[in-house]
C-alpha cells in the first residue's frame, strides 16, 4: 500500500470512527434533602472514628440522637433487611420508618414491613425512647399484644427476648411467672418431689410436660379416670426405683441434669449491651439461673427444653399400651420402652386397679327407694294368689336385638384412597401419588372425612402417618 493511501485511510478512520463529541449532561432527578436530624445521624455512619465501629455501636448512637424524632412521609409498602439498622435503610425508607413510628407512638398501630417492626423492638431492647427498663418492658409487652395480632411472625422472637430483657435488666422474676420456661421448671419441680405431692398436682404437671400422646389416644379418652390413676401410681413407683437404685432421679432420667449451658441473650437481635454487663447473676426460679462472667453468659437448666419431653411421652405411651393389654382392648399398640422392670410396675398397678374395681363392685349395694311402692303392690298380689288357684302368666315377648351397625364398606373409598391406605398399612411406596397427579394432602383429608363416622376420629395425620389406635380397624377395611 502506498504512503498516500495509508495516510488517507488513517485520516478517514480517525475522523469517522473516533470523532470528538461533547459530553452530554446526565439526566437525574433532583436530590431530596434530608431533615437536619437525619443528616446528623447519617454523619455518624462515616464520621471520623466510626469507620471501624461495630454496626451495633453506630445504631445505638443514632438511636439516641433520633429518640424523639418525628416525621410525616410516605411509608413504603415493603422493606426487607435482615437485622435492620438505620444504616441499612435508604433515605426514603428511613423517613418512612420514622413516620410509621410517629403514628405508632400516638396509638395508631399499622401493619408494616417486618424490618420496621424489628427496628422498633431493637430500640426498646436498647432502652431508646424509655425512661427506665420497666417502661421498656411495658412497651415491649404492649407492642407484642397489639402488633402480634397483625403479624404473628414477631411473636417467637419477641417472647424469647422478653425473657432475656427481664434477666438482663434484673427486673422482678414474677413478670415471667406465666412464661413457658418458668411453667416448665415449676412442673418439673412437682415431679421431682412426687412423693410429697397430691395426685391432682402430679397429673396436671404430667399433662403440661408431655401432652402429645394423651391428647390423641382413643383408649385414654375412653378410660381417662383409670388411666390417670395408673399414671400417677406408676410414676410414684418409678421415681422411688430411680431414687433407690440409680445415680439419677426420675426427673434427671427424663429431662437431663440441671447444669450450666452457654447461652446468648437477645440472640438474632441488634443488641448493643448498654449496661456492659461483665459479672452478673440472676435467678429466674429455683432451677433456671443466669450468670455472666467476663461478658459470657450461661444458664443453669435441664437439657430438655419445654415441649420436647420425649422420654416422659414414651413412658405415658407404654402405660397406655400395657393398660390396653390388661383391659382386653381391641386396638393394641407397642410399648415404647423394653425396660422390663418398668413394664412390670405398670402392669402391677393396672392389675391392682382392676382388682380394686372388681372388689368394689362386689360390695356395692344399691337401694332404689322409688321402687318401694311397686314392690309393696307386687307383694300384695302374691299374697292374693296364694289363696286362689295359681295361674300361669303369659311370658312377656322377648325384644329382638337391635340390628348391628353396617360394616364400613370398602367402596366408601376411591381407588386412590384405598391404594394410599394399603401402602401405609403394609409398607408400600407412595411415590405414585405425585406421579399420577394426586395431591397427598387432599387424599389424606378425604380419607379422614369418609372414615370419621366409623372411627369418630381422624385416622391419618398430616405426615401422613397412621394413628396407631386405628391400625387394626383399618386392616379390617383394607385387606392385604
Amino acid at each position: 500500500m502506498s504512503s498516500d493511501r495509508m495516510k488517507k485511510a488513517t485520516e478517514w478512520f480517525y475522523h469517522t470512527v473516533f470523532r470528538d463529541e461533547p459530553i452530554r449532561p446526565r439526566a437525574s432527578a433532583p436530590v431530596e434533602k434530608l431533615p437536619s436530624a437525619l443528616r446528623a445521624a447519617r454523619s455518624l455512619e462515616n464520621g471520623w472514628g466510626n469507620a471501624w465501629s461495630p454496626r451495633e455501636t453506630i445504631f445505638l448512637k443514632q438511636a439516641k440522637l433520633l429518640a424523639n424524632y418525628e416525621d410525616d412521609y410516605p411509608i413504603p409498602d415493603d422493606v426487607t433487611r435482615y437485622f435492620p439498622t438505620y444504616q441499612s435503610l435508604t433515605d426514603q425508607e428511613l423517613r418512612g420508618y420514622f413516620s410509621w413510628r410517629t403514628k405508632l407512638r400516638r396509638g395508631e398501630v399499622r401493619k408494616t414491613s417486618l424490618s420496621f417492626a424489628f427496628l422498633y423492638i431493637y430500640e426498646l431492647l436498647d432502652q431508646v425512647g424509655v425512661e427506665d427498663p420497666m417502661e421498656g418492658y411495658r412497651k415491649l409487652l404492649a407492642f407484642r399484644d397489639a402488633y402480634g395480632k397483625l403479624d404473628g411472625k414477631i411473636l417467637p422472637y419477641l417472647d424469647e427476648w422478653l425473657t432475656d430483657y427481664v434477666v438482663y435488666y434484673a427486673l422482678d422474676p414474677n413478670l415471667l411467672a406465666a412464661s413457658p420456661q418458668v411453667l416448665f421448671d415449676r412442673n418439673i419441680t412437682i415431679l421431682d418431689m412426687i412423693a410429697h405431692q397430691d395426685d391432682a398436682k402430679v397429673l396436671y404437671a404430667v399433662k403440661q410436660l408431655a401432652p402429645k400422646w394423651l391428647a390423641r389416644s382413643k383408649f385414654y379418652r375412653e378410660e381417662q379416670a383409670d388411666c390417670d390413676i395408673v399414671i400417677v401410681r406408676s410414676l410414684r413407683r418409678i421415681s422411688d426405683h430411680y431414687a433407690k437404685r440409680t445415680q439419677k432421679t426420675m426427673v434427671e432420667q427424663f429431662f437431663g441434669r440441671c447444669v450450666p449451658y452457654p447461652t446468648t441473650l437477645f440472640s438474632t437481635a441488634v443488641f448493643c449491651d448498654p449496661l456492659k454487663r461483665r459479672d452478673h447473676e440472676y435467678a429466674l426460679d429455683e432451677r433456671r439461673i443466669y450468670r455472666c462472667q467476663n461478658g459470657l453468659w450461661t444458664v443453669t437448666q435441664h437439657a430438655v427444653s419445654p415441649g420436647h419431653s420425649a422420654k416422659l411421652e414414651d413412658t405415658l405411651k407404654t402405660i397406655d399400651a400395657v393398660m390396653r393389654q390388661e383391659y382386653g382392648y381391641k386396638n393394641l399398640i407397642k410399648c415404647q420402652t423394653e425396660t422390663k422392670w418398668l413394664i412390670k410396675v405398670i402392669r402391677e398397678e393396672t392389675q391392682a386397679l382392676l382388682a380394686q374395681k372388681k372388689a368394689s363392685e362386689a360390695k356395692k349395694v344399691t337401694i332404689d327407694y322409688s321402687q318401694l311402692a311397686h314392690i309393696r303392690r307386687e307383694a300384695a298380689q302374691t299374697q292374693d294368689k296364694l289363696t286362689v288357684e295359681e295361674e300361669l302368666e303369659e311370658p312377656l315377648p322377648i325384644p329382638e336385638p337391635a340390628p348391628a351397625p353396617p360394616p364400613v364398606e370398602d367402596a366408601l373409598l376411591s381407588p386412590a384412597e384405598h391404594r394410599l391406605l394399603h401402602c401405609l398399612l403394609y409398607g408400600g411406596s407412595t411415590a405414585w401419588v405425585q406421579e399420577e397427579g394426586h395431591l397427598l394432602s387432599v387424599l389424606v383429608d378425604s380419607i379422614n372425612e369418609k372414615l370419621y363416622d366409623s372411627f369418630l376420629d381422624t385416622v391419618l395425620d398430616d405426615t401422613p402417618e397412621l394413628i396407631e389406635d386405628y391400625i387394626e380397624g383399618l386392616k379390617e377395611i383394607v385387606t392385604p
